[in-house]
């Protein structure tokens, strides 16, 4: 998964701004020409030399089919990236985006009592009444006009679990233009207007059964623990378009002797059921059609 050696040079026009910045990294999330890969800004420090290292180990796990390959680091302008390859390399027109954070727990097990004091403070404030609570909530979504960030997200305390199946699921897999913007209101108090779009349940399926895939290989072990890992989905907004789902953000990976992490485990487990039992459900037709079109 490691293919490259650390630290090599890349000429700036190799590459260009993907879409803004990245989290709270200090240069932007970058891509190349033909889209195949991208450059995540690293954070200095230990942080930075973590996430390699969580790569490497993962690598090496029976997650590994589920990474984004990772190339090593490089620098462009003076900056520090991670060079992966990118989650939408394929897809064409318009397309959807759906991060998933998985695990109740998202701080460290050994992390100073000051920031597990102040995570567990957020959590109680923000979190206590939503998914979270099943160990798994929504970091973020972009699907047409419907847009999940961390600014409306913490204003109505994120998602409750019943919204998954009601609109968050339906929205991702929704084909263009997709769902309305989400409304303001608190958590399971509003939802986004479905205009009509039709649905690709044959793409919710078969991401299912990738889900499921992914929680068995959990099961096997990884060795250590995942805290503030997501789940990152993507695809193409059409019926029968491509789509993916890899594994990120394993700057938290913790090498441990304990052969199940029950805090990733169980969080992803609540995902896989509360998915599966969404696709199982007969849809509310009066809001939105479902299609299945086969894959092209």
């Amino acid at each position: 998964m490691l293919d490259t050696p650390r630290g090599h040079h890349h000429k700036t026009e190799e590459w260009q701004v993907l879409d803004g910045k990245a989290g709270g990294a200090h240069a932007p999330m970058m891509t190349n020409a033909d889209g195949s890969r991208i450059l995540k800004p690293l954070d200095q420090g230990d942080r930075c030399s973590r996430e390699i290292e969580a790569y490497r180990s993962l690598a090496c796990s029976s997650l590994a089919p589920f990474l984004c390959a990772c190339h090593g680091t490089c620098k462009v302008q003076g900056a520090e990236y991670m060079e992966l390859d990118s989650a939408y390399f394929g897809m064409t027109g318009a397309t959807a985006t759906l991060d998933i954070k998985i695990g109740k727990t998202t701080w460290e097990d050994q992390a100073d009592p000051a920031k597990i004091a102040k995570e567990s403070k957020k959590f109680e404030e923000v979190y206590s009444a939503s998914s979270a609570m099943d160990g798994f909530r929504v970091a973020g979504m972009k699907a047409g006009e419907l847009v999940l960030n961390s600014t409306n997200l913490k204003a109505r305390f994120s998602l409750k679990t019943h919204e998954f199946g009601e609109w968050l699921l339906p929205g991702f897999v929704a084909s263009a233009p997709g769902f309305g913007p989400l409304p303001e209101g608190s958590a399971g108090m509003c939802r986004p207007d479905s205009r009509g779009c039709e649905l690709d349940m044959k793409a919710a399926t078969e991401i299912l059964a990738k889900l499921k895939a992914i929680s068995a290989a959990a099961e096997q072990g990884f060795g250590g623990t995942l805290r503030a890992a997501s789940l990152l989905l993507t695809r193409e907004m059409r019926p029968g378009g491509h789509w993916a789902v890899h594994l990120i953000d394993l700057a938290h990976y913790t090498e441990t002797a304990e052969k199940r992490d029950d805090n990733f485990c169980d969080g992803l487990q609540n995902l896989v059921r509360t998915w599966e039992e969404w696709c199982a459900a007969d849809p509310p037709q009066s809001w939105f059609t479902v299609c299945c079109f086969a894959r092209k």
